[in-house]
C-alpha cells in the first residue's frame, strides 16, 4: 500500500488480489497441497509483492521463469506418483500462480491468474462439497471481479499523470463489485437449479475433504468405542418428528452384534432374512396411519457402511443400494464419500416371534468362559427372565461399579471381561454391555448387544439434532416373552435422577448446540439439503412444479392462484412464489443500478474521452450534423449572436474537444455560452 492512506498504489491491486485468491486455492485444497509446492508458492507471492512495492515486479527474465516452471512442473509429476492426477493438477497449479506472480504487470497477467485460480477451485470441488468451499469460491470470484476492474481505474490515473489511485475512485470500484455481485447470486443460483444435472456428481471421482469421516465400527472390543469418546466430529445430524418428550431415550442403532468371541463381539446373521432393499419401501403390514418415528438423517462421508435410526425402522427412503437384515439394521452396499441424506420411520417391530437360530444364537457363550462367571450369573438369575434382568441391572448399577475411560491401575495392559465382572468393576460401556449381555445369556435369557449412538445436541436454528463421534455407545437388547426384544443400558454414567437409563457419560444428551456454532453448523446442514442433495430427481420435480406454477398464473392470473400440492410437496424444493416475486424484483433494480453505475464507471475510467463526446453533442444539439474536424469554425460563424459570444463558445469547444485536459469544469462552461447562443438567436 502507498504510504498516504488517502491513495492507494496502482502497482499494488493487482498482486494482493492474486495472492488473497492464491491463499484461498491453498485453503480449499487442502490437504492434497504438499509442503514444498505451498513454500514455492509464498516464496513466489512475497517476492511479487515487494517487487510491486518497489515497482520492479520482474525478478527473473522470461526464459529463466519457463525453464524453473517447467522444472518444478516435472517435479510435481515425479514426487506426486503416477495415476494420482489430482495430486499432480494441485501442484501444477500452485507452481503457475507462483509463477505468475514473479510477472504481474498487465491486466493479461491478472486475467491468466483468475483463470489458474477458478481451475484449482475446480479441482477442489473434486475433493471436498462442505459450505466452506462455496464461501471459497464465492470470495475468490469477488476478488476476481475486482482485479478484472482495476485496469481502467489505473489508466485513468496514469492519465492523469498519477501513479497513484484515489480513495474515491477505489471507493467506486468497490460499490460496482458489490452490487455486480448482488446481481450475479440471485442469476447464478437460477442457474443452478436449471442447469441438467447428472446422477453421479463429477466430484465423486475424488476421495472428499472438509468433512469428518465416520469413525463408527461395527465390532465391539475393549477400546472400539472408548477411542471416540473425545472426538467431536459430526457423526450425523437428524431432525425428528414428533420432537422427542425426553431427548435422554434417543438411542441410535447401527449394528446389532450376536456373536460373542471373549473380549470381542462382532455382527453375523443367524437368520437367511437379509435381502437387498427397494430405495421406498416398508416392512411388510405396516399400515400407513401407523404412529411411527419420522427421521430426515444427513449421514456424514464414512467409512463404515451402516445407516442409523431410532429403535426399529418400518418405512424408509435411501437413495442408495442398501440391505435390510432380519433385524432391522440398515447397511449400505457401499460406504457414502459424499453427505448422504436419508428418511426412516421407526417404530414397534412387527413380530415378536423370537425363531430357533436367533435364540441359539442369542444364548452363545464362548467356551473360553471361566466358572467363576458362571457361578456370578448363577448367583444373579431370578425366577423368571424379568426378574433375571431387574437384577441383573440393580447390581451393575449399585455403588461398587464406576465407569472409567481409563483401564484399572491394577491392569495397566487391559482387563479382560472376568477381570471386569469379578474384580475391577471399572471400565467403560464397552465392558457393561459385554457383561451384561453375556450374563444374561449365562442365566438363560436371549441377549445381543447393540452399537451406535446416544443422545444429540439440539440446534434450535434449524430444528434438528447433532450427533457427534463422542456420543458412540454400547447397549444390550434382551428378550422378554411377551415384549420382545427390550432395550437396557448396565453404564453407571446412564442412571438417571430417577433410576432410568439415560445414557453414556460422553452422550451430552441435553446438551444443546453451544451459540456460537449454530448458526455456523446450520449452514452446513442447508448446503446439504439444498446444494449437495439436489438430484435429477429433485430438479424434474422443480421443474415441472414451476412450469405448472406459470401456466396456472397465466391462465386464471394472480389473484386466483393457489398453491399447488405437486410432486415437491413432499420435498424441500417447494416452489415458492411470493420468493421469487421478491428474488424477481430484487433482481430488476439491481440491473437498473448496475446501468447507472456502468454509465458513471465509465466517465471515470476514460474522462478525456467522455468530455470530447459531449462537446460534440453541444454543436450537434445546435444542428451541427457533420462532427468531422474543421467543420466547427464555419458553422460557429453562422450562428447568431454577438461575435464575441460565439468566439468564446468556439474557443471553449476546441478546449473541450482538441485540448490536452477537458474536464467538467470546461464542459459547464461551454453549456453556459451554448444557452447565451440560444437566447440570442
Amino acid at each position: 500500500m502507498a504510504r498516504n492512506s488517502s491513495h492507494i498504489s496502482v502497482h499494488m491491486i493487482g498482486p494482493l488480489l492474486a495472492a488473497m485468491m492464491g491463499a484461498l486455492v491453498v485453503l480449499a485444497l487442502g490437504r492434497e497441497v504438499a509442503l514444498w509446492a505451498l513454500g514455492l508458492w509464498l516464496l513466489a507471492t512475497l517476492l511479487g509483492l515487494y517487487g510491486a512495492w518497489r515497482r520492479q515486479p520482474v525478478w527473473f527474465t522470461a526464459p529463466l521463469r519457463l525453464s524453473g516452471g517447467l522444472l518444478f512442473l516435472l517435479l510435481a509429476f515425479v514426487l506426486s506418483g503416477w495415476g494420482n492426477w489430482l495430486a499432480i493438477a494441485s501442484q501444477s497449479v500452485l507452481i503457475l500462480l507462483a509463477v505468475k506472480a514473479l510477472e504481474m504487470r498487465s491486466q493479461r497477467d491478472f486475467y491468466q491468474v483468475a483463470a489458474l485460480v477458478l481451475l484449482g477451485m475446480g479441482l477442489a470441488a473434486w475433493l471436498r462439497v462442505d459450505v466452506l468451499l462455496g464461501i471459497y469460491l464465492l470470495v475468490t470470484l469477488y476478488l476476481a471481479l475486482l482485479g478484472l476492474l482495476w485496469q481502467p481505474l489505473a489508466d485513468a490515473a496514469r492519465e492523469r499523470g498519477s501513479n497513484v489511485l484515489q480513495g474515491r475512485d477505489f471507493r467506486y470500484m468497490l460499490f460496482f463489485s458489490v452490487l455486480f455481485m448482488g446481481l450475479l447470486l440471485p442469476l447464478t443460483g437460477l442457474f443452478f437449479l436449471l442447469l441438467p444435472r447428472t446422477p453421479t456428481p463429477l466430484w465423486a471421482w475424488g476421495p472428499p475433504q472438509g468433512a469428518a469421516r465416520s469413525g463408527f465400527s461395527a465390532d465391539l472390543s475393549p477400546d472400539q468405542i472408548t477411542r471416540l469418546a473425545l472426538d467431536p466430529a459430526v457423526a450425523f445430524r437428524a431432525q425428528i418428528q414428533p420432537q422427542p418428550r425426553n431427548p435422554q431415550q434417543l438411542y441410535w442403532v447401527g449394528a446389532i452384534l450376536w456373536h460373542d468371541r471373549g473380549n470381542t463381539w462382532v455382527p453375523g446373521s443367524p437368520s437367511p432374512r437379509s435381502s437387498p432393499a427397494a430405495p421406498q419401501k416398508s416392512v411388510p403390514g405396516i399400515p400407513l396411519n401407523a404412529a411411527l418415528i419420522h427421521q430426515e438423517i444427513v449421514l456424514s462421508p464414512a467409512d463404515s457402511r451402516y445407516l442409523f435410526a431410532l429403535s426399529y425402522p418400518l418405512r424408509w427412503q435411501i437413495p442408495q443400494a442398501f440391505q435390510v437384515q432380519f433385524d432391522g439394521v440398515l447397511q449400505l452396499q457401499k460406504a457414502p464419500s459424499l453427505p448422504l441424506r436419508y428418511s426412516v420411520w421407526s417404530g414397534s417391530p412387527p413380530s415378536l416371534f423370537l425363531s430357533q437360530a436367533e435364540r441359539h444364537a442369542a444364548l452363545q457363550v464362548p467356551v473360553s468362559t471361566l466358572p467363576a462367571v458362571r457361578e456370578l450369573a448363577k448367583s444373579l438369575a431370578g425366577d423368571s427372565p424379568a426378574q433375571t434382568v431387574s437384577r441383573l441391572m440393580r447390581w451393575f448399577h449399585g455403588p461398587s461399579f464406576h465407569y472409567s475411560l481409563k483401564a484399572p491401575a491394577a491392569y495397566p495392559h487391559g482387563q479382560s471381561m472376568a477381570d471386569f465382572l469379578l474384580h475391577s468393576h471399572t471400565g467403560f460401556c464397552e465392558y457393561y454391555a459385554g457383561g451384561l449381555a453375556l450374563l444374561l445369556r449365562l442365566d438363560g435369557v436371549p441377549a445381543r448387544v447393540v452399537t451406535g449412538y446416544h443422545g444429540g445436541e439440539y440446534n434450535p436454528v434449524g430444528n434438528y439434532w447433532l450427533i457427534r463421534q463422542r456420543m458412540a455407545h454400547a447397549w444390550v437388547q434382551a428378550w422378554l416373552p411377551g415384549a420382545g426384544w427390550v432395550r437396557l443400558d448396565a453404564t453407571p454414567a446412564s442412571l438417571g435422577p430417577e433410576g432410568q437409563n439415560a445414557g453414556n457419560k460422553g452422550a451430552m444428551t441435553m446438551d444443546q448446540v453451544p451459540v456460537s456454532q449454530r448458526f455456523w453448523d446450520w449452514l452446513q446442514w442447508e448446503w446439504v439439503n439444498t446444494v449437495i442433495d439436489l438430484t435429477p430427481a429433485k430438479q424434474r420435480a422443480l421443474w415441472t412444479a414451476a412450469g405448472l406454477q406459470f401456466l396456472h398464473f397465466f391462465q386464471h392470473g394472480a389473484a386466483a392462484q393457489k398453491p399447488l400440492q405437486g410432486p415437491l410437496h413432499h420435498t424441500r424444493f417447494q416452489f415458492a412464489q411470493p420468493a421469487w416475486k421478491v428474488l424477481l424484483g430484487i433482481s430488476a433494480l439491481l440491473l437498473l443500478l448496475l446501468g447507472i453505475r456502468l454509465r458513471q464507471q465509465r466517465e471515470d475510467s476514460e474522462p478525456a474521452l467522455y468530455w470530447r463526446k459531449r462537446a460534440i453533442q453541444a454543436l450537434r444539439q445546435l444542428g451541427l450534423k457533420d462532427s468531422r474536424p474543421g467543420q466547427e469554425k464555419a458553422f460557429c460563424a453562422a450562428l447568431g449572436g454577438t461575435p464575441e459570444i460565439r468566439q468564446q463558445f468556439l474557443q471553449q469547444y476546441q478546449i473541450q474537444r482538441y485540448g490536452s485536459h477537458p474536464d467538467a469544469r470546461g464542459d459547464a462552461l461551454l453549456r453556459e455560452l451554448m444557452g447565451q447562443l440560444r437566447d440570442e438567436q
